[in-house]
């Protein structure tokens, strides 16, 4: 089985509004993950959040029956601690491995999700990671052979060292979806999804002011 972390854990320090409260095409950024992993058949997921967490899991409607939620109360340690908190929590359960997913790219494709799934299963490769354009991106599946080393990481540095560590044990997948290699941490950047999603209205009540 293979597991969704969903990393939703950040300060949002330049959006200056909770991400995963963002919308896109009438849900939040978080339920929208959610229901793309489900879609592409992952069957376990967990979502990580940070000290907001009361008011994101109040906004949205997430399937308590499969998802699971961490929370990082020190988010500047960055995404590798939410990664971790997220590996303890499947560590010792049937998993084989995890998508790591940064709830701020929530318009990843099902497809592209289902695409790295299916090459992950297909291969031998301990750490899949999609490419668009030949630039690398996230989601990235983790194998459990790298657990204990992406366990092992300092806080401040990143998953990025595992994936450096040895090139051999890597296979990238490109994707038909730039979204694996667009971040949205402003609010220009969500203007540009929302213009991209010919999604207007999706501006959430209180969030940034575009």
């Amino acid at each position: 089985m293979i597991a969704a972390i969903i990393l939703a854990a950040g300060a949002s320090k330049r959006m200056g509004f909770p991400k995963a409260l963002l919308t896109y095409r009438g849900t939040t950024f978080l339920e929208t993950t959610v229901r793309a992993s489900e879609a592409a058949g992952l069957k376990r997921l967990v979502v990580v959040l940070g000290p907001d967490s009361a008011k994101v899991l109040n906004a949205c409607d997430l399937p308590r029956s499969t998802v699971e939620v961490v929370e990082n109360l020190a988010p500047e340690t960055g995404p590798i601690a939410s990664l971790q908190l997220g590996l303890r929590s499947v560590i010792n359960h049937p998993v084989e491995g995890v998508l790591a997913w940064h709830v701020d790219r929530p318009h990843v494709s099902v497809a592209t999700l289902q695409s790295l799934v299916a090459t992950y299963r297909e291969g031998s490769a301990a750490i899949v990671v999609s490419t668009y354009a030949e630039q690398r991106g996230h989601p990235v599946i983790f194998g459990r052979a790298v657990f204990e080393e992406l366990l092992a990481v300092r806080h401040g540095h990143g998953a990025r060292s595992v994936v450096r560590a040895d090139p051999s044990r890597v296979l990238t997948v490109p994707v038909d979806d730039p979204a694996v290699v667009q971040d949205v941490d402003t609010p220009a950047e969500y203007q540009d999804l929302l213009r991209q999603s010919d999604a207007s209205d999706a501006t959430p009540p209180g969030g940034p002011s575009l």
